[in-house]
């Protein structure tokens, strides 16, 4: 008996510590999604009118185009280094 009791009480308390798992999850995802970097800064500039969508859009492009532009970079000096390794031995 003792141990039918001690194994309802786990069960009990498994089931306790699964709702409040899916109690903290559905909370962290609805307060993620609510506070979006992407949107915050949306609202922010939406707000203050600080820049179009079209100057953000301009920006964002550049941005894209200098961080591929450094990777190529860096993907051709990491091989010239490696190259020139190859040459010592």
């Amino acid at each position: 008996m003792k141990e039918t009791d001690k194994l309802r009480e786990l069960e009990q308390r498994i089931d306790e510590l699964e709702q409040q798992l899916e109690h903290f999850e559905k909370f962290h995802s609805d307060h993620l999604n609510e506070n979006d970097v992407r949107v915050v800064v949306d609202k922010i500039l939406m707000e203050k009118k600080i820049a179009s969508q079209e100057e953000i859009d301009s920006k964002i492009y550049q941005s894209h185009l200098q961080l591929i532009k450094w990777i190529i970079g860096t993907g051709i000096s990491i091989g010239a280094a490696i190259l020139g390794m190859f040459q010592f031995f």
